[in-house]
């Protein structure tokens, strides 16, 4: 019953939406079940700017549990309002999955990042990202980290932090891959944590959210180029 209880969309529930066409997630939250498969939400954005949904749209909704992360998919079937807030209807055509693999490839990689909190601390009214104050940043800790998406990171921390939490990163790519902006600022939420009791440390895996298409654009090159190397290295040693 548990089990079939995590695979439910429930009110409250932080999702992301992605187009068939260009992958990038909007971030919306449950505002009510209706009934059957037709559910409620408020607009989907992702970084200030709101997602452009048409009637009969089909999308692709990713939801979180400690467990892992679900997919399920949907389609746009009528619009509300809820005072001055726009709300969209949806109803569900599949059966929530699992994800078995990753949605996106994965890079192992070591890069210098800061885990850090915004100075206002108030998680549900963050600024755009183009308008944040950086003299407003307050270093957390430094973190190791695992892994690396266009939608998400791993990293190793030392403190305990609670799931759901949104801090503000500072992630140090090499000068060569972004002249223009060091450190790459973005907002991530906590998903999934675990103890590595070898380690003694936590493994935080972390959802990023408010990114704009160009920051996107950017993770997207910048993993797709790093794979590439890894191949072409693997390659050789293979060949050696």
């Amino acid at each position: 019953m548990a089990a079939k209880k995590e695979r439910e969309l429930v009110v409250g529930d932080i999702v992301d939406l992605t187009s068939r066409d260009d992958g990038i997630p909007f971030r919306t939250k449950i505002e009510d079940m209706k009934g059957g498969r037709l559910f409620a939400a408020s607009v989907p954005s992702s970084g200030g700017s709101p997602m452009m949904i048409h009637m009969d749209d089909e999308l692709h909704l990713t939801f979180y549990r400690e467990t892992g992360r679900y997919t399920v998919l949907i389609k746009a079937v009528g619009f509300d309002r809820r005072g001055d807030e726009r709300i969209v209807l949806f109803t569900q055509l599949s059966e929530p999955e699992k994800d078995q693999r990753r949605m996106y490839f994965r890079l192992p990689v070591s890069l210098s990042v800061s885990l850090c909190e915004y100075l206002d601390n108030n998680e549900e009214d963050l600024p755009v990202l183009e308008e944040i104050n950086e003299a407003q940043i307050v270093m957390l800790e430094s973190v190791g980290t695992k892994d690396l998406s266009i939608t998400g990171i791993a990293v190793m921390a030392k403190n305990d932090y609670e799931m759901g939490r949104k801090f503000v990163l500072k992630l140090d790519f090499d000068a060569k891959q972004r002249r223009d902006v060091k450190p790459f600022i973005i907002y991530a939420e906590i998903m999934r944590k675990d103890y590595d009791y070898r380690a003694n440390m936590y493994r935080l895996g972390m959802h990023f959210f408010g990114q704009t298409q160009s920051m996107s654009e950017f993770l997207a090159k910048y993993v797709l180029k790093q794979q590439t190397i890894q191949i072409r290295q693997r390659r050789l040693v293979e060949g050696e």
